[in-house]
């Protein structure tokens, strides 16, 4: 303070830094490293750092939401509280983080990619550097795990519950809801919403790069299909996911893996009259609609045709097809923390199936089994899936008893019309058979193949069971818990 006295310098009261927009400058696809670099900021951080150092004397801020708040309070107080000093600078802490994270991810990248370009290059050089170990290798990742709230939500799974949805600030290769352009009712979107629309979305995706050029539509309700249907024509794949389960579907997650046009949603809004009065049912309407995009004339249709498509949520996320990200990971909440997992992309791996039984299944059997792998995957444990004809037609979820999956599968299918259609079916169970008891009551029902990983002590058991009623099994060799 002296030597500032002595050379008539005044102190500095505030410092406001807006960091070069780095993150927008590497997302550009056609960005150079030269252009990175440059977008690289040095002094900015320096400056923000020594000034939240320093906040009882200097106000440092960097957001612009700021901007506002602390204008006016210096207009009506001339000055800033010592509260709302040390909020501003916990907050450029966060934002130089945050800043420092989105320069960590761009050069781990690149040296990934430049490592791998070297033939010769030692596989350990990034582990011996880090000291980190194959058993702790999300470890580095979750150092810091930066967090950009993206929306607020009506509510959290509750009314009497808060929540926010958060979006991980890293390079995502795949359509997410969380990116999506929402084309109606943003604000009303609830945290459930969005949970339920992850599920959909995630066995919609799963479908679409699997079983290509096949028109599909998920129901979800509760983050667990309730129906899908897979055919050539986008209106017959509709109402066979309609009425795999129209109780269930009404109220629920749609999820369509194609373009939505004025007569596609026109025939949408007119399930109620045209299968659900003959289905029995109370009534529909649809909480959220998610597709790849959807025309003006269609969202037109949505808004007039029924008084719930005002209220119904429209969400287009872009292309299906795109193939997953392997780098993301899965967060899941646990009281004080958090458990963290790569994510599960095993899919249709037939390269490793093994037909069990003496009798393979026929081609029209493989095709549903494909599809009822794949539901079942996407199905909370225990979980046993039904499909007939490119149609789910029962699933048995969240169940404690693998057997009760399997009797409440069979009871969902003849409760919903599917009778008939039971003769003849297929079933997927996404873990192993510990006893026959659950494969009896399917081929009780009338399933004639089934799809489960294998690997119980009593496989034998189970197949010989199969083989004796002339049913078909495949192993995967692969389980698929989802809770």
């Amino acid at each position: 303070m002296r030597q500032l006295d002595e050379q008539g310098i005044k102190p500095i009261d505030m410092v406001v830094v807006n960091l070069y927009p780095f993150e927008k400058t590497v997302a550009d696809p056609n960005c150079t490293f030269e252009q990175a670099i440059e977008m690289i900021d040095i002094g900015g951080p320096c400056m923000l750092r020594a000034a939240a150092k320093n906040h009882e004397h200097v106000i440092p801020v960097t957001r612009l939401q700021s901007y506002e708040y602390v204008c006016e309070h210096l207009r009506e107080n001339g000055n800033i509280a010592a509260v709302d000093r040390a909020l501003l600078a916990s907050i450029v802490y966060k934002e130089t983080a945050s800043y420092d994270d989105r320069l960590d991810d761009y050069l781990t990248k690149r040296s990934t990619d430049l490592h791998s370009a070297l033939a010769d290059a030692d596989a350990t050089a990034t582990e011996r550097m880090l000291g980190k170990s194959e058993e702790h290798d999300l470890d580095d990742k979750l150092q810091i795990l930066p967090l950009a709230l993206i929306r607020t939500a009506r509510y959290g799974e509750n009314p009497h519950q808060r929540g926010s949805i958060y979006l991980v600030q890293e390079e995502q290769s795949e359509a997410d809801q969380v990116h999506a352009e929402c084309l109606q009712n943003e604000a009303n979107l609830s945290y459930n919403n969005y949970n339920d629309a992850h599920a959909a979305m995630e066995l919609c995706k799963e479908v679409t790069r699997a079983i290509v050029d096949r028109p599909t539509c998920v129901f979800i309700k509760h983050a667990n299909a309730c129906g899908t249907g897979l055919d050539d024509d986008p209106f017959e794949a509709y109402r066979r996911a309609y009425l795999g389960d129209p109780n269930a579907a009404m109220g629920g997650i749609l999820a369509c893996n194609f373009d939505i046009d004025a007569s596609f949603a026109t025939a949408v809004m007119a399930t109620y009259d045209r299968f659900g009065k003959r289905a029995g049912v109370a009534g529909f309407f649809v909480e959220v609609w998610i597709a790849p995009g959807m025309s003006d004339d269609a969202i037109e249709v949505v808004r007039t045709t029924k008084k719930w498509g005002e209220r119904a949520r429209l969400l287009a996320v872009g292309d299906m097809a795109k193939p997953p990200d392997p780098e993301e990971l899965e967060y899941k909440s646990i009281t004080g923390g958090m458990v963290v997992q790569t994510r599960d992309l095993v899919g249709l791996n037939e390269e490793q199936w093994k037909v069990a039984t003496k009798r393979p299944p026929t081609d029209p059997e493989i095709a549903d089994l494909r599809l009822a792998w794949l539901i079942c995957k996407h199905t909370k444990s225990n979980a046993i899936t039904i499909c007939k004809d490119g149609m789910l037609i029962g699933n048995g979820a969240g169940q404690m008893s693998r057997v009760m999956s399997c009797r409440i599968a069979t009871w969902l299918a003849t409760g919903n019309g599917h009778q008939a259609k039971l003769s003849g079916s297929v079933a997927a169970s996404d873990a192993f058979f510990p006893f026959p008891d659950g494969p009896n009551i399917l081929m009780d029902a009338g399933v004639t193949a089934i799809i489960q990983p294998g690997g119980s002590k009593r496989d034998a058991d189970t197949i010989a069971a199969c083989d004796e009623r002339g049913v078909a099994m495949i192993h995967t060799g692969t389980r698929h818990f989802k809770h």
